[in-house]
């Protein structure tokens, strides 16, 4: 079962974000990130949750266990609710996703266990 760690890097004034994942098989450790621009960190977690997972999809994995510091993004999927019609979107656009998986697993980790993503994700944003 691959395990994808996920996560946003964001600046301030003016925000700027990036995310950065990283996908682990049994056969490879597999980095992926992207600078997004001018967004906030909550919805920069939700496009590094999307992002991952289309990932997962092109590489065809099936059973994934997906881990996030964000708490917002992990309750939001538990819950399938999102209070912030900004997200609402999102919600949507996973839910679609989530049908390409024979199981997909969502779990909150603390943020010192994901420092793999938040180095790839911090190195996008300072190519900036």
């Amino acid at each position: 079962m691959a395990q994808i760690f996920i996560d946003a890097a964001t600046r301030q004034n003016p925000f700027e974000s990036s995310i950065g994942y990283v996908i682990r098989t049994d056969e490879s450790v597999l980095e992926f990130g992207q600078y997004l621009g001018e967004m906030e960190n909550h919805e920069a977690e939700w496009n590094g949750l999307i992002e991952a997972l289309k990932q997962a999809v092109a590489l065809n994995l099936t059973s994934v266990i997906l881990k996030s510091d964000s708490k917002i993004v992990v309750d939001s999927i538990n819950k399938n609710f999102v209070k912030n019609p900004k997200f609402k979107p999102y919600l949507k656009e996973y839910q679609q996703l989530e049908k390409q998986f024979d199981l997909l697993i969502i779990d909150w980790i603390p943020r010192d266990q994901n420092k793999h993503a938040d180095h790839v994700a911090r190195h996008y944003l300072k190519q900036q």
